[in-house]
C-alpha cells in the first residue's frame, strides 16, 4: 500500500515536471518569435518624403528664360545712342541685372555707356519705376563731360524703360538718392526715356 502511494506521487511529480518544462519552452519561443517580428519591423521602415529618390522636382521659377532685349550704346563721338538687339536667357526674372552685364559689351563700333567697375547692387520695380541702386566706381571713374553724362545716363534709361511696366528710371549711389549722380543732370526724380537721342 505505502509502495503504491510512492509510485503515485513520484508519476504526479515527473508529469508536473514535464509540463513546467514544456510551459517554458513555449513561453521562450514565442520571446522569440516577437522580438524577430520587431525586427523585421525596423528593417523594413519606408523611405520618408525627404529622401532623395522622392524628392519633388525643381521650381519652374528658377528655369532660365529666353528674352530678347533693345539696349543703347554710345557712338564712337559720343553724339547718339545706336540701338542693339541682344537675346539673353534669364533666371528668376532678374532681367534688369542681365541689360547690365550687356551694357558693358558693347557692339563693334560702339562705345560702353557703363564707368569701369559700377556694379548694379539692387534693382527694384514699382508702379512703374526701375529703382536702381549703382556701386561708387560709377560716379568716380566716370570720365566726365556733358554729352558723356547724357550718354551714360539715357543708355540705362532708354534701355530700361523698353521693357513692359517701366516708364522711368530712378538711380540711387549706393543706396543714396543724388541730386546729380553724374554732376549736372538731375537725377532727384524719376527719369524717363529720350528718344531725341537715338539714332534711327
Amino acid at each position: 500500500m505505502t509502495k503504491g502511494i510512492h509510485k503515485v506521487h513520484s508519476f504526479m511529480l515527473i508529469a508536473l515536471l514535464l509540463i513546467v518544462t514544456v510551459l517554458a519552452g513555449c513561453n521562450s519561443a514565442k520571446t522569440q518569435q516577437t522580438q524577430s517580428s520587431s525586427d523585421n519591423q525596423t528593417t523594413t521602415t519606408p523611405l520618408t518624403p525627404s529622401s532623395p529618390s522622392t524628392s519633388e522636382p525643381e521650381s519652374s521659377a528658377t528655369q532660365a528664360e529666353t528674352v530678347k532685349l533693345t539696349l543703347y550704346f554710345p557712338n564712337a563721338d559720343g553724339s547718339a545712342l545706336v540701338p542693339a538687339q541682344r537675346t539673353v536667357e534669364v533666371s528668376n526674372q532678374e532681367i534688369i541685372k542681365a541689360m547690365f552685364k550687356e551694357l558693358s559689351s558693347p557692339p563693334s563700333g560702339l562705345e560702353p555707356p557703363l564707368p569701369k567697375g559700377t556694379i548694379l547692387r539692387s534693382a527694384v520695380v514699382k508702379d512703374g519705376v526701375a529703382t536702381l541702386s549703382l556701386s561708387s566706381q560709377f560716379r568716380t571713374n566716370f570720365g566726365g563731360g556733358s554729352d558723356a553724362e547724357l550718354m551714360t545716363i539715357y543708355s540705362i534709361v532708354d534701355s530700361i524703360t523698353n521693357l513692359p511696366g517701366v516708364q522711368s528710371v530712378q538711380f540711387l549711389l549706393e543706396g543714396q538718392k543724388q541730386d546729380a549722380i553724374l554732376g549736372s543732370l538731375d537725377t532727384s526724380v524719376p527719369l524717363k526715356s529720350n528718344p531725341s537721342l537715338i539714332r534711327k
